[in-house]
């Protein structure tokens, strides 16, 4: 998700938001459900077109990658909500070339 890679902010246009797991300490109390953490812009990647078919097509289904500006308060054990549906994080959020300016993230649908 880097300028300098054919990735542009103007391509942000969903809102995801970010949920901290249960356990969580809110308000001086742990959590017992996902709570709200953070709501930012993203571009949203779909698998399409040869993509899809060179690699394993049951495997993709129900993924999909999103890029966001860099966070270092996002990790892997939270989940992220994009229009209705819920994600969790298929590994580590990326940070692009190392340079704190993009992070890359792999999602799987929470069925």
């Amino acid at each position: 998700m880097n300028y300098q890679y054919n990735n542009n902010p103007g391509r942000m246009n969903k809102r995801v938001t970010f949920l901290n797991p249960p356990g969580t300490i809110s308000n001086g109390w742990p959590s017992k459900d996902w709570t709200k953490h953070v709501t930012v812009w993203a571009e949203l990647k779909t698998a399409k077109g040869y993509k899809l078919f060179s690699s394993d097509a049951t495997q993709w289904q129900g993924k999909c990658v999103i890029g966001i500006r860099y966070r270092k308060d996002i990790h892997e054990k939270m989940r992220v909500k994009i229009a209705n549906k819920t994600y969790e994080m298929d590994s580590p959020p990326v940070n692009d070339d190392g340079n704190n300016q993009w992070l890359t993230i792999f999602l799987k649908e929470v069925m």
